[in-house]
């Protein structure tokens, strides 16, 4: 085995097909978009995002570093906003916002519909990282606004052997209402060491890695809604 001394960033390829390539390794839900282009008669949608879309409400909706162009090609009027240039080359009708902090400055409207769904960009931060998150996606909505957001408890920085977790996770997402954001919905789920019936047990990460096993739905200044 030899070990890795020194990364030098300058000497990364900086091409298309690079860049498009380090994108699509780490975006499950590209593949949609890549099964789609192949059908004029036969589009796939997720199962997940099929759910959000059912709950949305009249008005702009857009899907944040979630692949949400795929979408396009189903339903009309989804704003795609992503954080990887390379997107905006394949896919001119994305837009792009590099950084977080520039979401309000870049987007000259607001949204009544907003989803990021497992997006690694919010991983790898404590459960205040992710609440920092939501303040910079809550300068583009609306008031009344539903936001839909999951993400992966495996890539989120706690202590798992001191806190229950489902308690943990939903203790948060029921404290933002001082960001404005009261919990209108939440699935839970966490991987549970049991054998199937072939005597097997799962090899999976978590039960959801492709949207991520913790599901919470807000309203942003606005009155709960029922879930369709």
């Amino acid at each position: 085995m030899k070990l890795v001394e020194k990364i030098y960033p300058h000497d990364h390829k900086t091409n298309f097909k690079t860049r498009y390539i380090k994108y699509r390794a780490g975006r499950l839900k590209h593949q949609y978009w890549l099964w789609n282009r192949k059908s004029k008669e036969k589009k796939l949608i997720d199962e997940y995002d099929a759910l959000i879309l059912k709950n949305c409400q009249p008005g702009k909706t857009a899907f944040f570093c979630s692949s949400g162009y795929y979408l396009n090609d189903i339903y009309d009027n989804i704003d795609s906003i992503e954080m990887h240039s390379v997107v905006e080359e394949f896919y001119p009708g994305a837009i792009t916002v590099t950084r977080r902090d520039n979401l309000a400055e870049k987007i000259p409207h607001k949204f009544d519909n907003f989803a990021v769904v497992n997006n690694r960009g919010d991983h790898w931060v404590t459960v205040d990282g992710l609440t920092e998150h939501l303040i910079h996606y809550c300068r583009i909505l609306n008031p009344g606004a539903r936001i839909f957001y999951s993400f992966r408890d495996t890539q989120i920085q706690y202590n798992r052997l001191v806190v229950d977790q489902e308690k943990y996770f939903l203790s948060w997402a029921s404290g933002l209402k001082d960001i404005g954001l009261t919990l209108v919905w939440s699935d839970i789920q966490f991987k549970k060491k049991e054998k199937d019936g072939n005597g097997n047990y799962d090899e999976l990460e978590n039960p959801d890695t492709t949207n991520g096993n913790l599901k919470f739905w807000f309203t942003y200044k606005g009155d709960l809604w029922n879930i369709r």
